[in-house]
């Protein structure tokens, strides 16, 4: 089996040298092997892909449409997706310059936070969330500012955000908001989600918006960031949750 050149060794870049193996995956790998597991893990609903998107898939192949796209992904996909949020969530995003398809929303994460995180800039999170957020940050050279909301309903209420900003300071250029939240299934009021919007214009941040599991709401009604600042927010989605497409790879 071949090995690495010992005179390799310390080329690594020292910030992936730093990041630790996910916890999830490994969790996840070694409660699999039990038999008849009930797995509440990993972010996989407990459905099967639609029978028309499995179709429509098989079809695309047997078409032959397997060749290079725009940068920005099929523009008929992009026009989908403009028409879905405009429905939805009430917000225009021009499908020519303003929708990007993605490797699921995992590199809409990445190239989001890589195009806007530079050296010594830092990004509030709320936590309990996905820890894929914090060696992201790392790896553009930001700082990530883990805030416990455990004590306040797990939202990151105004009051609260006010005053991590006050302590940490201009450094901070964003603010990254999951929810319905990964793992707690919060879901944010509108009345909150004002209150940080005020907050966030007037300190001048983004939004970073994970809006993935939006689709999984019962009971309340979601409220997209993407609607009450538009001009602040990047608006994260797929169709990993709601069409159990995981596999697929589709986020924009």
């Amino acid at each position: 089996m071949p090995t690495l050149a010992k005179d390799l060794n310390e080329t690594v870049n020292p910030r992936v040298a730093a990041i630790s193996p996910s916890g999830i995956r490994s969790f996840d790998a070694h409660v699999s092997k039990i038999p008849g597991i009930v797995k509440l893990t990993i972010g996989e609903p407990d459905l099967n892909v639609p029978e028309h998107v499995k179709q429509a898939a098989v079809q695309s192949i047997v078409d032959n449409d397997s060749h290079y796209t725009s940068n920005r992904g099929k523009i008929e996909l992009r026009e989908a997706i403009s028409g879905y949020l405009e429905r939805t969530r009430g917000v225009h995003y021009d499908p020519e310059t303003e929708i990007v398809a993605t490797v699921g929303a995992t590199e809409a994460l990445a190239a989001t936070i890589f195009s806007l995180i530079n050296e010594g800039d830092k990004v509030i999170i709320p936590t309990p969330v996905f820890s894929l957020y914090f060696p992201l940050v790392s790896l553009a050279g930001g700082t990530p500012v883990q805030v416990d909301v455990s004590e306040d309903d797990f939202v990151l209420t105004p009051e609260l955000l006010e005053n991590v900003l006050k302590k940490e300071g201009p450094a901070v250029k964003a603010v990254l908001l999951n929810y319905p939240v990964n793992p707690t299934g919060r879901e944010y009021p509108r009345d909150v989600l004002e209150g940080l919007a005020k907050v966030i214009a007037d300190h001048h941040l983004y939004v970073f918006a994970d809006e993935i599991y939006s689709d999984l709401v019962y009971g309340v009604e979601h409220t997209s960031m993407a609607t009450l600042l538009p001009d602040r927010t990047i608006f994260i989605s797929g169709l990993s949750k709601s069409h159990a497409m995981t596999g697929y790879r589709m986020g924009y």
